[in-house]
């Protein structure tokens, strides 16, 4: 297309979780993420489910409430075309409610891997896959 300029997918991928920290953090509102996810956005959950935007904007309320200032650090990224290869490590602390639980204090760690479909400078589509068991027993929802 011409005077289109063309927007590095990693890029796009690497604001996209700066964005998402910036919510957590309370730095930029829930509707940023209009900014870098688009209309059509959806997610494909590991349990087979999808969510669209406004519900991924929930999620990251949700977080956001629970964790506050969580972090998201980009250890790999690789792109093939419209497709992103991504693997992180999400690092919070549990000092709000989270999923009906108190305030645990527990700084929680987990291991997040996904794929997202870019089209320009948007995220269209994200798979992501997390350690929710560990993430569930930081915040005192499940017990081993």
């Amino acid at each position: 297309m011409v005077g289109h300029m063309s927007v590095d997918p990693k890029t796009v991928v690497r604001t996209f979780y700066s964005t998402t920290d910036a919510i957590s953090a309370g730095t930029l509102a829930p509707s940023a993420l209009e900014e870098v996810a688009a209309p059509g956005f959806v997610v494909h959950m590991p349990d087979g489910t999808t969510i669209d935007r406004d519900g991924f904007k929930a999620v990251q309320h949700s977080f956001g409430q629970g964790f506050p200032g969580s972090v998201h650090t980009v250890e790999d990224l690789v792109a093939e075309g419209d497709r992103v290869a991504v693997r992180i490590r999400w690092r919070g602390t549990h000092s709000g409610e989270f999923q009906s639980a108190p305030p645990t204090g527990a700084t929680i760690e987990l291991a997040e891997t996904g794929f997202m479909r870019v089209e320009g400078d948007k995220v269209v589509e994200f798979w992501p896959l997390f350690d929710s068991l560990t993430l569930m027993l930081g915040v005192g929802l499940a017990k081993m």
